[in-house]
Order: C-alpha cells, then sequence, then structure tokens
C-alpha cells in the first residue's frame, strides 16, 4: 500500500487548479477520465438544439464525468453520467439502428436523479430537457452530421468520392458509435463547453460521493465509513489500456482460495484514494514515463521536482544544457563539468526532505488483464541523484552513439562521452533483432543497477563483449555502437569489483576510458595489438587509394579471442605486404611507428609470458578500443598543428 500513499501524497500535492485540467496529460479529476469524441452538440439554456458539427481529431480530447461502472464496462450497459455514446444519449437511436442494444433508459434515469439531486447545475438540466425529446438522431441528420442509408437507418459506410467524405466518415469506422458531447449556451457563462465547466465538475464529484453505495475503511488513509472502491480505473499507460492494476473480479479461481471468501476480506481501498492514485499515475507516466512497448518505468518526486530521465543516456541528462549540439563532450574534463552541472541543477530542488518513487510496471496479456508492478523503489531526493550520478559517472565510455536533433531541426548521429542508456545496452548486446521481451527484461534487470547501485549482471557483460567481438556479422555503426556499450559495461563491472561499498568520492578508477600504457593485464595488450593491426592496415588502404573495407583484424576479432596466439601469426602474415609499403619511409613514418608500437607491445607479451592460446578477457576490448582512441586523437592533434601551420604560412 506504501506505493498508493506516494501516489495520492502526489496527487494531494499537485491537484492545484486540478478542476482546470484541459488535455489527456492533465492531472484529471477524481470520477473523471478521457474520451474522444467526435461529434458536439450546441443547445441553449432551454434544451433547444441550435447547431451541431462533425470534430476534428485535434479537438477530440473531451474530459468526462464517469463511475465506477461506465469507466470499466466492456460491451454490456453502463452509461457515462453526462457525455457518451449515440447509443446511450440519442432517444430515437433505436429507430435509425434497429436491433442493436442501446442504453438510453438507463442514461436517462441517470441523469435524471443527479437533475433532481441538490447537485445539479443549469448546464445538466439543459441536457437532460434535450435528450428527453428524443430527436438527437433527426437533428444530427438535418445538419448534415450523419446520413442516412437507403433504408432508413444511419449510413455506416460512405460511398461518394474520397473528396466528398464527410468529416465524422474520416474520424470513425462506425458513424452510429459516435461519441457525443454538449454546449450549452446561457447568456451568464462565457463559456459553453459543459465538459470544461469547473462547477459542474465540482459537482458531479459532490454528487457520485453522495450517492456511493459502498461504505467501508480505507486501508491507506485509514479513514472509516467512507465510499469503497470495488473497481480500479484503467487508461493507467494509455486511452485504449484496460489493464488493472488492482483487481479482485476472479471469486472463482485462485485469488481468494484459502484465504479469504470475498474482497473486503483481502483489502478495502476507498474511492478517492483509488482514484487519486490512478489518476496521478497516469498524469506521471504521460509527463515523464519511459515507454518500452508495454513496459512504462516512473520516477517522480511528491511535490513534482524536476528529476533527471531514469532511463536515458548521459545527453538526456544535460539536455537542457545543449543549446548546440555540436558541443558534446569528448573529454573527461568536459564530461565531468556538464555531469556536475546537470546534477547541481537537479539538486536545488532534491534534498533531504524531498521523497522519491521509481516504479515499474508490466503486463503480460498486453493492454488487457492484470497489471504487474515489476519494481518499485522510495528514496530521498539526494540519494537519488547519488544513484544517477553514480551510474552516469561509473558507465562512462567513449565514444557511444545516438541521435540527435541539431538546431536546424534534423536528425543525425553524434557521438558522445557518457553513459549509455539501458535500452541501448540491451540492443548492442542481443542485437538490433531482440525481441520485445527480451528487451523488457534486460531493461529490468538494468533498474536495480541504476537506482540501488547493484553491481551489473556478469552474464549481460560477457553477453555484450561476444556481441562486440562479431564485426562481421553487423554493420560499422552497429559495430561501434555494440562496442562502446560493452565497453562501458566492462569497465564499470571490473572497477565496481575494486570498489564494493565505497562512496563515489572513494571509488578508485582502476580500468580507465583513456589509454594506460603501463597497463600489463594479457588480455588488454592482446586487444591493443589488435588495434594496431586494424590502424596499419586501414592505413596502407589509405595510402594505395583503395575503397576502405573491413580489415583483416576486424574479420578474425571473434577468433582472436578465442586463441589468441594462432590467430595473431595468421592476422600478422596478412600484415607483411601493408607494412611492406612503409618501410621505405623514415622511422616517424605515421606506418612505421605503429608498427614499432605493434612490437613494443608484442615484446611485452612475450616477455612476461602472455603470448598464448588462452582465450582473452572481455578487457581486450579497453584495450583495443582504448588504442583506437589514441589513434584518433593523435590523428587530430596532427589535423590541428597543419591547420595552425597553414594559418601561420598565409599571415
Amino acid at each position: 500500500m506504501t506505493w498508493i500513499s506516494r501516489l495520492c501524497e502526489t496527487y494531494d500535492n499537485c491537484s492545484v487548479g486540478v478542476l482546470k485540467a484541459d488535455t489527456e496529460k492533465s492531472l484529471l479529476p477524481i470520477g473523471h477520465t478521457t474520451q474522444y469524441a467526435q461529434i458536439e452538440i450546441v443547445l441553449d439554456a432551454d434544451g433547444r438544439f441550435r447547431s451541431a458539427r462533425a470534430l476534428d481529431k485535434d479537438d477530440a480530447v473531451t474530459i468526462i464525468p464517469c463511475t465506477e461502472d461506465s469507466a470499466n464496462r466492456t460491451s454490456g450497459p453502463g452509461p457515462h453520467p453526462l457525455f457518451d455514446k449515440l447509443q446511450y444519449v440519442a432517444g430515437d437511436h433505436a429507430a435509425y439502428v434497429p436491433g442493436k442494444e442501446g442504453g438510453f433508459d438507463e442514461y436517462k434515469k441517470n441523469l435524471q436523479q443527479w437533475c433532481d439531486s441538490p447537485y445539479s447545475h443549469p448546464m445538466i438540466r439543459a441536457v437532460l430537457s434535450y435528450v428527453l425529446k428524443r430527436t438527437m438522431i433527426a437533428d444530427l441528420v438535418s445538419e448534415k452530421v450523419l446520413y442516412l442509408s437507403e433504408s432508413g437507418g444511419i449510413l455506416e459506410k460512405w460511398t461518394g468520392t474520397d473528396e466528398e467524405k464527410p468529416l465524422l466518415f474520416r474520424q470513425t469506422v462506425h458513424p452510429a458509435d459516435a461519441f457525443v458531447r454538449f454546449c450549452v449556451e446561457i447568456p451568464s457563462m462565457p463559456d459553453s463547453r459543459v465538459w470544461m465547466n469547473e462547477e459542474v465538475r465540482e459537482r458531479f464529484i459532490a454528487y457520485y460521493m453522495h450517492t456511493f453505495q459502498n461504505i467501508g475503511t480505507c486501508c491507506v488513509t485509514g479513514k472509516t465509513d467512507v465510499p469503497v472502491s470495488r473497481k480500479s480505473a484503467g487508461k493507467i499507460r494509455n486511452a485504449g489500456d484496460r489493464a488493472k492494476i488492482i483487481s479482485s473480479n476472479d471469486d472463482t479461481g485462485f485469488t481468494f482460495r484459502g484465504r479469504f471468501v470475498s474482497p473486503d476480506q483481502a483489502v478495502t481501498l476507498s474511492y478517492e484514494a483509488s482514484q487519486k492514485s490512478v489518476n496521478a499515475l497516469k498524469w506521471l507516466i504521460a509527463k515523464q514515463g519511459y515507454r518500452n512497448g508495454d513496459q512504462v518505468i516512473v520516477a517522480w518526486g511528491t511535490r513534482d521536482e524536476p528529476l533527471p530521465p531514469i532511463c536515458g543516456d548521459s545527453v538526456d541528462l544535460w539536455s537542457d544544457q545543449m543549446s548546440v549540439p555540436d558541443a558534446i563532450p569528448d573529454t573527461r574534463e568536459e564530461f565531468a563539468s556538464r555531469l556536475n552541472k546537470a546534477v547541481a541543477g537537479y539538486s536545488a530542488e532534491l534534498n533531504d526532505s524531498s521523497n522519491m518513487a521509481v516504479m515499474g510496471l508490466d503486463s503480460t496479456n498486453g493492454l488487457q488483464g492484470r497489471l504487474s508492478l515489476t519494481f518499485y523503489r522510495e528514496l530521498t531526493g539526494s540519494e537519488f541523484l547519488k544513484r544517477i550520478l553514480r551510474w552516469h559517472t561509473t558507465c562512462t565510455w567513449y565514444p557511444l552513439f545516438r541521435s540527435c536533433r541539431d538546431n536546424e531541426g534534423k536528425d543525425r548521429w553524434i557521438r558522445f562521452r557518457g553513459a549509455p542508456s539501458p535500452a541501448d545496452i540491451a540492443v548492442a548486446t542481443y542485437g538490433s533483432r531482440l525481441n520485445e521481451k527480451l528487451k523488457k527484461a534486460t531493461v529490468e534487470r538494468l533498474l536495480p543497477c541504476i537506482v540501488d547501485g547493484k553491481p551489473l549482471p556478469w552474464d549481460l557483460v560477457e553477453a555484450s563483449s561476444m556481441q562486440a567481438s562479431r564485426p562481421f556479422a553487423m554493420e560499422k555503426w552497429e559495430f561501434n555502437q555494440a562496442l562502446g556499450v560493452a565497453c562501458a559495461l566492462i569497465r564499470k563491472y571490473y572497477n565496481d569489483k575494486m570498489n564494493e561499498r565505497t562512496s563515489l568520492e572513494e571509488y578508485r578508477e582502476v580500468w580507465s576510458v583513456e589509454l594506460n600504457l603501463t597497463e600489463t593485464d594479457r588480455s588488454y595488450l592482446f586487444g591493443r595489438l589488435l588495434a594496431y593491426a586494424r590502424k596499419i592496415e586501414e592505413y596502407s588502404l589509405y595510402l594505395g587509394g583503395a575503397d576502405a573495407r573491413q580489415t583483416n583484424a576486424e574479420r578474425f576479432m571473434l577468433q582472436f579471442r578465442k586463441h589468441p596466439d594462432k590467430t595473431w601469426d595468421l592476422v600478422y602474415q596478412k600484415l607483411l605486404p601493408y607494412m611492406s609499403r612503409f618501410r621505405t619511409k623514415g622511422p616517424e613514418f605515421f606506418g612505421n611507428r605503429c608498427e614499432a608500437g605493434m612490437n613494443s607491445v608484442m615484446d611485452a607479451l612475450q616477455s612476461s609470458g602472455g603470448f598464448t592460446g588462452e582465450s582473452l578477457g572481455p578487457t581486450y576490448l579497453l584495450g583495443y578500443q582504448s588504442q583506437l582512441n589514441q589513434f584518433e586523437a593523435e590523428y587530430q592533434m596532427m589535423k590541428a598543428k597543419k591547420a595552425e601551420s597553414t594559418k601561420d604560412n598565409g599571415e
């Protein structure tokens, strides 16, 4: 029940102006839900028909009052109190759609009871006065909103040209099931939109709470003799979501077997607490939830404090600072500066007194059935920030890649230093063709690593390193992304092993992003050796004017990991023709410097006795990528010097 209490607390803290909710992403008042309306009817204060129109999709969202039964109905009766489909609100529906069961009598009865209560409103009475005339379909036909077929029924399918197709036929497949909302023009009321009238909303809530039949004790608030909810609201993840997070309607299955005989013996929840918690959850998911198919993860502060994205990469964390997309940090100092600045921005409102919660939701049956709570944690704001900061600091690598929108609004790929997102980790670990189920499971397994600071699962680290050892099976961009993500996971895994139970301030970095020339780890050295082989071949091809292609080092990468000594002999033999092109040059020629560097790494391996056939560990990828980064840094430095020299000569 803790999560319900936190959601109710959030609702109470953020519900100022809730009666003015106007979009489907707004925090809704209790007893209300959202619907897409297709028809709008305008009435006067006495309930006389004035006009009607079909609604465009952009203007269709309507916040309507609802009851527990109407919000949870499927195909049976249970009309909404005020706005609903034609079959419920049109008294002449049966005359135009024979054979289809309507719900007008129940709708009329419920609306009449509301109008007869002390919670009535002039707009509601005008709507009741109109629907009692039972002329709605005829009025809509006369206004050319609905059309009749040759048999006299409502025309369901437009047979004319697309240019002549009325708006209603473009918005709904079944015009006879169109949803209707009302406007009532009363001179003393400037806004005729009944669904936006705050007084109507307030009066419906009071009326419905007054007429509630089930009374009991709320296990969340502790209040007694309050309206008790028996049906939890749906539409939590989106407008079509019918999965329920609380359910007790399975009284013949395993729900109560051996423990209870009725739902109330298990738990009772007040209607107010149920509505507040579900409406707050819907609002939070729409506003800041992370969606991965049916899976939803949302983090929030009970006072709606701004939060860093929990399932984003590092660019998402400091995206507010990115006025110029080209200014992506690629050095350790720039990365630390941006990270600290981003966290400092959030820390102004997230402190020891702020309450945070992280929730994961998923369902096994799509948008039907039950909605499971797969993850839930509560933290203070300052602790939450520490965990986010630790994740982005310890899981950093360079380069990582992602799509980013530039100043001209165009999407393009950028590379950056930082931590990958959980979704990118899943794709890089299992390939771009992984199914949604595996992707959701991977994201769910990574959540405790981010929120609780738990160690990375070893199988994820191993799987990502194996995936990054297969460049021959991927496009170049895909391999670069897989390699960067794998290095981020490998580095974090081994560094965390050396830093158990230490704070971020005391965190000792054993494996760094930068090339470590003093590292004697056998796998690391073999990785550097492979990077040299790749670079020498690439450089030789460049000098020869040949088109860029996959090198032998990349083609034999997986085999190199399994049998490094034998595979290296093979790769080295294939390198000899390429190296021969450099040997007529001086020792400072780039190709010859690469060969000298490669020989020094080989000497280090042989002198330490590491040049054996034992398979390599994942750290060989760190040596491989770090050495490639070093080549890139040298190239950029040389390019900058050349540009500076050209500039000086020009002056």
